[in-house]
């Protein structure tokens, strides 16, 4: 370590790298800040906490690929349709000067807004390439002690560049203030309370692995992690799961959720699902049984398990992902899976009465199409605090 990077470090932060080596196969120590330094991560240690997701937010981030390649014209109608005051939809440079109010590009859109087009705000990207996963890649929204709103910019895909450039654009064009946190990990794979404890699977884990850094990566140890996260995030506790068998996202919003401080869902596999996998089942179980020893009220939400679409595809329908935004509950529905359709109907019913019997307002999202490509209605989504 030089000289300067000495300097550099302050306390947290050379406790967070001393606690286990860097990598000495190139890395550096601010390897991979994003338009940032050490020093400035450490003068805003501890200055802000993420929101939970039922928190009052001010806007969604999507992207336009959401609209354009997957014609979720519903989903963002229901999604502006909520007390928000802004949609923000992150668009390649080719929109950055479009008037959503009077471009024919925008003309599907409007019609399914009507006068709720007045919200959305267009999030011009460097490039092209979006993807529409915008919970992975857009920024934790975060609160300092005075109320002022945070964007917490951890790093992306290194190649998909575009979307992990969603803070920086926020923080230039609307001038949001931004933190990055030198940590890879997509926003499907955290959740939190307001009382600070956060969680996610060991993908965070792999993601920061010397099996997965690129040029300029630090290797970060499971403690190096969660001292990150409790420096940047304000967490004051942070656990970290096994990833699901099978599932290839490894994110935690595919099997849980905070509904509140208290409570949380979870899925599961019952026994009137035919075919129900034995493994994904036994780890909702033992993951249900770890959090209610927590002392967190646990609900068990049923799952449609293991299935497969008319392609083919295995894939993983999960009513956990879903987005809680303002009182209301936007929840992923899945009606062309190979299963029984009254066992599905069954099923729909007891997922809205617990949404429900928590407090929030209650609308489907039909997503079959997107849970083809192992995501859904939250791993679409971002909401940022007012």
């Amino acid at each position: 370590m030089t000289q300067k990077h000495l300097a550099l470090s302050l306390a947290l932060i050379s406790g967070i790298l001393s606690s286990c080596g860097i990598s000495q196969s190139g890395s550096k120590l601010d390897g991979h800040y994003e338009e940032s330094t050490a020093s400035k991560f450490a003068q805003t240690s501890g200055a802000q906490r993420a929101t939970a997701e039922w928190e009052d937010s001010q806007g969604v981030i999507i992207s336009y690929p959401l609209l354009d390649s997957m014609n979720k014209y519903d989903m963002a109608a229901a999604i502006a349709a909520t007390s928000i005051d802004k949609l923000w939809i992150t668009v390649p440079p080719s929109l950055a000067n479009t008037n959503v109010r009077t471009s024919s590009t925008f003309a599907e859109l409007r019609q399914a807004l009507g006068s709720n087009i007045s919200k959305v705000e267009l999030v011009a990207q460097p490039g092209t390439g979006l993807t529409v996963w915008a919970r992975d890649w857009a920024p934790q929204g975060a609160l300092t002690a005075r109320g002022d709103v945070s964007l917490l910019d951890f790093n992306y895909y290194s190649n998909r560049a575009s979307d992990d450039h969603t803070a920086r654009s926020m923080e230039s064009s609307l001038g949001f203030d931004r933190v990055s946190v030198p940590v890879y990990n997509e926003g499907g794979n955290f959740m939190n309370t307001t009382t600070g404890h956060c969680m996610m699977t060991t993908r965070v884990t792999e993601a920061n692995s010397a099996d997965s850094a690129v040029a300029g990566d630090m290797v970060l140890s499971n403690a190096q992690i969660i001292e990150y996260y409790k420096a940047s995030a304000g967490c004051k506790e942070v656990t970290i799961f096994p990833r699901m068998p099978y599932e290839g996202t490894g994110h935690i919003d595919m099997w849980a959720k905070f509904m509140n401080d208290d409570t949380v869902i979870v899925s599961e596999i019952r026994d009137d699902l035919p075919g129900g996998n034995k493994i994904v089942k036994d780890y909702y179980n033992a993951r249900a049984a770890e959090i209610e020893a927590m002392g967190y009220r646990v609900i068990r939400i049923p799952s449609l398990g293991i299935t497969s679409s008319a392609q083919k595809s295995v894939i993983y329908s999960s009513y956990t992902n879903s987005l809680l935004v303002n009182g209301e509950a936007l929840v992923p529905r899945y009606l062309e899976q190979n299963v029984d359709k009254k066992l599905v109907a069954k099923y729909e019913a007891e997922v809205k009465a617990i949404y429900q019997g928590l407090g929030y307002k209650f609308t489907w999202i039909d997503s079959d199409d997107l849970i083809a490509m192992a995501g859904a209605v939250h791993c679409t989504t971002m909401q940022i605090p007012r």
